[in-house]
């Protein structure tokens, strides 16, 4: 049984953020109808909507509809005038969103990335920032609605009624940002692109040319970085003056980058994989929508389906899948309170690591869930950190570890607020079975280790619902737990470049480029909370036991640019032209007054073209030549302020947006009025602004934020909740399998 059947969704047609969220719902096994003219590609059509049915809306009887989903972009969302259909969830989704100061603004993919503040993370310092892949904040967003969509379903028969999922594409993003709110916030530090390279703790980190092709490494920890100095026969690096650690590669990235290009240089990409790989390197092949088709990993997993309109192509299948379904035992999931979220009464043990799993439970922690983090001793780092982990990375207040630097490191209390922790050292046998023994009290454990971790640990699947029939177990390794790249160390810097984004991005001159953020992360991340929902949904209306979820974040990721997949078999691989679009008039980024300021637009049609011509008085001779027209607005920019431009541009009807920098957002009134912030007092580190997770629901509003744990905080409180006894908790801390420090 597919875990949405019995579900009815109506689709209006608008975006592409509305037909992936739709795509979400049929790839469940809900019946979705699309309604209206799609003004999507054919390609997007063919991927996005193939389980779909068309339908008018005077077929529709929404009195057995279960959710509506509204889209609009470059537009505002106008949404349909119903009759009162209580029971309904509406699901809208819109550039800027359906309220806040600038709700009524226009906007496209640039202006999403501009407006968001991720532009100003991709491209080169010297020349204007780029447009990150196309389409993915629209992709973000549809799964935003969708889990906020699954959210208010599995709310409705507490409620009584349905309710509005409200979604903005720009709060998406600005939610989606990786270190660069931290470092403004911590430190005052303003994050840029560096090039092509990802802008983000270690280096190397980024695209690198081999003899037949491109690559992508990552050197994050000390040791891959002194492994791969070791073996490329760099190890001398190490005495440069500038250099005392690994981490300052990240200050002067050009002493590793020239020395290691020339070493790649005679060397193949799959000779330099399998070689980094077996060193525990992460490294992958940077590969275009077109090569994926024929990806051994993707091949081998048969990820890929004939498309139902042209059998001769293929597309990405679901990004998850759902296997080794139970039996239901006495442990299945009871919802509580729903004015505790929707989620209330759900018990989720978090395993996970970095950001992907991490932020998933962080989702389900927002919408009601108790998650309790369980994290190894040494996860936050050692008692002491050195100085240029602290310089390289900026997550720390005012550049000041203190006394107890793991408690202060604010990248991990990110994706940690509001949840509990347990400091356990699963090392041990001992920290194992105490494992054993809270698995039965919880109804999610979620991971994202790589394949082999958990069965070395004792907790494959088999024994994971042996001891809770009722268990949704949530594992999302790299590359899936099978196929020749299942044990591939995959971080979200090189997965993207695998699965085909660094491809689609760069300048005219200058491709492929690495994105500014680990854009595979966010995307797994989303997905896989999507799957924890659409699974508490069957259980609820179908009565399903425990089950395995796997979400890869390869497949995640491939199955985001399934579009382009499908177009690159129809019409070849897409290339990048800078922030041009050949689906508009005109479309690119130009400097404005000011250090490093800039502008967004996006010209869509005739009416926008002249709109905007007459605005700045230009000649018409230009209006067929995007080269003069570049010239001649880089002169009318070139004197204008961004942020005043951007009013003028909207008040025409032009999509345009400042490129925001952290400063920016952080003051940006239209996210103010939305709420889209949220201040905690975080232990050891005093006022805490993050974005909250960016799902407005009209009738369950998502939970307060409330501090992330320090180490090991809340130790005694699941042990003693599990049933283990005063002595036994004793003994536990006694023998340093629970702890509140790291070890020395």
């Amino acid at each position: 049984m597919m875990p949405l059947q019995g579900l009815t969704v109506v689709a209006v047609a608008g975006s592409m953020a509305g037909a992936y969220c739709a795509k979400m719902f049929a790839d469940g096994g809900a019946h979705v109808l699309t309604v209206g003219h799609s003004q999507l590609s054919d390609h997007q059509q063919a991927y996005l909507l193939a389980d779909t049915q068309p339908a008018t809306l005077t077929e529709v009887d929404f009195a057995n509809v279960d959710v509506l989903i509204e889209s609009s972009a470059p537009l505002p969302l106008a949404p349909l005038l119903l009759d009162d259909q209580p029971h309904l969830v509406r699901v809208q989704i819109s550039p800027f969103g359906m309220h806040g100061t600038r709700s009524h603004w226009k906007g496209t993919d640039l202006v999403d990335y501009a407006a968001g503040g991720h532009a100003y993370l991709y491209g080169d310092p010297k020349r204007e920032p780029l447009r990150g892949p196309p389409d993915q904040p629209s992709v973000a967003s549809g799964l935003y609605g969708f889990v906020g969509a699954m959210a208010a379903i599995v709310a409705r028969p507490r409620l009584g009624h349905g309710q509005t999922v409200e979604i903005s594409h720009v709060q998406v993003m600005v939610a989606l940002h990786q270190v660069t709110l931290l470092r403004w916030f911590m430190t005052g530090d303003v994050f840029c692109r560096m090039g092509n390279r990802y802008t983000g703790q270690g280096q190397p980190n980024g695209p690198y040319p081999c003899s037949d092709g491109w690559i992508s490494i990552v050197g994050v920890t000390q040791q891959q970085v002194e492994g791969l100095l070791a073996v490329t026969g760099l190890l001398h690096l190490l005495d440069h003056p500038d250099i005392d650690s690994t981490m300052d590669f990240q200050s002067h990235p050009q002493l590793l980058d020239e020395p290691l290009t020339e070493w790649l240089s005679s060397r193949s990409v799959a000779e330099v994989v399998d070689l980094f790989q077996a060193m525990r390197i992460p490294a992958a092949p940077l590969l275009n929508p077109l090569e994926l088709v024929d990806d051994p990993q993707l091949i081998d997993r048969a990820f890929f389906r004939p498309l139902e309109s042209d059998a001769s192509v293929r597309a990405p299948g679901p990004p998850f899948t759902f296997t080794h379904r139970q039996n239901p035992g006495p442990g299945a999931w009871q919802p509580g309170d729903v004015q505790g979220g929707p989620l209330a009464g759900l018990r989720i043990l978090d395993l996970a690591r970095v950001w992907a799993g991490p932020l998933c439970g962080r989702i389900l922690r927002d919408l009601g869930a108790e998650v309790v983090w369980v994290e190894a001793p040494w996860h936050r780092g050692p008692k002491t950190v050195p100085p240029s982990m602290v310089e390289a990375t900026r997550f720390f207040p005012n550049d000041d570890p203190g006394e107890r630097q793991w408690n202060r490191n604010t990248h991990f209390v990110k994706y940690a607020l509001g949840k509990q922790s347990l400091a356990l050292d699963l090392q041990t046998e001992t920290g194992q079975a105490t494992l054993a023994r809270l698995v039965p009290h919880f109804h999610v454990l979620l991971e994202n280790f790589s394949s082999r971790v958990m069965p070395q640990l004792g907790f494959d699947e088999e024994s994971l619902h042996a001891l809770n029939p009722d268990l949704i177990y949530l594992t999302m390794p790299g590359y899936g737990r099978s196929g020749p790249a299942e044990h591939w160390l995959a971080y979200g810097s090189s997965v993207d470049s695998h699965a085909g984004l660094s491809a689609l991005i760069g300048y005219h001159d200058q491709t492929p480029w690495k994105g500014g953020i680990a854009w595979p992360d966010p995307i797994a991340g989303l997905h896989a909370a999507s799957a924890v929902l659409m699974h508490l949904w069957a259980g609820l209306a179908h009565g399903l036991g425990g089950v395995t979820i796997e979400a890869a974040q390869f497949e995640s990721t491939v199955a985001a640019v399934g579009d382009r997949v499908v177009e690159a078999q129809v019409d070849g691989p897409f290339q990048p032209c800078g922030n041009r679009d050949r689906r508009y008039l005109f479309q690119g980024v130009y400097r404005c007054t000011g250090d490093d300021n800039w502008i967004a637009l996006s010209v869509l049609d005739e009416r926008m073209r002249s709109a905007l011509f007459e605005l700045f008085e230009l000649d018409l001779s230009l209006a067929s030549d995007h080269d003069q027209f570049d010239c001649a607005f880089t002169a009318v920019a070139a004197e204008q302020d961004a942020d005043q431009l951007a009013v003028a541009l909207q008040a025409a009807g032009v999509p345009a947006a400042k490129v925001a920098k952290a400063p920016d957002l952080a003051s940006d009134s239209h996210l103010q009025s939305r709420n889209a912030w949220a201040t905690v007092d975080q232990p050891e580190i005093g006022p805490f602004t993050t974005p909250v997770t960016p799902i407005g629901l009209s009738a369950t509003p998502l939970l307060d934020l409330g501090p992330a744990p320090t180490l090991g905080q809340h130790n005694q409180q699941t042990l003693h909740a599990a049933g283990f006894s005063p002595s036994e908790i004793s003994e536990l801390v006694e023998s340093g399998i629970v702890v509140t420090e790291p070890p020395s």
